[in-house]
């Protein structure tokens, strides 16, 4: 899991700082990190932040948010619809990333994958579904339901010490 977590912060942190970053210079091989940042930050007007909270490690900019478990399951970004997408009760959120009201959250659970699967069938009833694909011991779902278009899957985790791995992907729908 921390070779995961290291890969996710460093990939993470590098969409943050790059996003809306442009020059009228090509890049320079051998450019350092510090002056890449320094670019980045000013062609967005905006910092990027890391806090490391309560055993998780948070990156933020002005137009989103990341956050990733370290040892405590982190917090849902303010403003995700979690009476419409709820997150299966008990389970550890690895990571909560929000852009610009969009959201991406990929969580653990100790209970059975059946149980868990049956869970989200039932809060996907009334979604206008686009791809669907359903097992006893998966779910791949894909559609638009309360506003937004949503990409789903949950299946048996590979991480130790959980059964069942969640992922849930949530874009404004147009």
């Amino acid at each position: 899991m921390k070779k995961i977590f290291i890969c996710f912060i460093v990939s993470a942190l590098m969409s943050f700082v790059f996003t809306g970053c442009s020059s009228d210079k090509p890049n320079q091989a051998g450019q350092d990190m510090k002056s890449a940042t320094s670019q980045a930050q000013e062609a967005e007007q905006s910092s990027v932040s890391v806090k490391n909270k309560d055993g998780s490690v948070t990156v933020e900019n002005g137009t989103g948010s990341m956050s990733v478990a370290t040892d405590k399951s982190v917090e849902l970004p303010k403003g995700y619809p979690k009476d419409k997408f709820p997150i299966y009760e008990g389970s550890f959120i690895y990571t909560a990333i929000e852009q610009s009201g969009s959201y991406a959250i990929t969580a653990y659970s100790k209970d059975d994958v059946k149980k868990v699967v049956a869970f989200y069938k039932k809060v996907l009833e009334g979604a206008k579904v686009n791809m669907d694909t359903k097992t006893d011991e998966s779910l791949t779902s894909m559609g638009t339901k309360s506003g937004y278009a949503y990409t789903m899957d949950v299946g048996k985790s590979t991480e130790k010490g959980y059964q069942t791995i969640i992922t849930i992907s949530l874009q404004p729908a147009e």
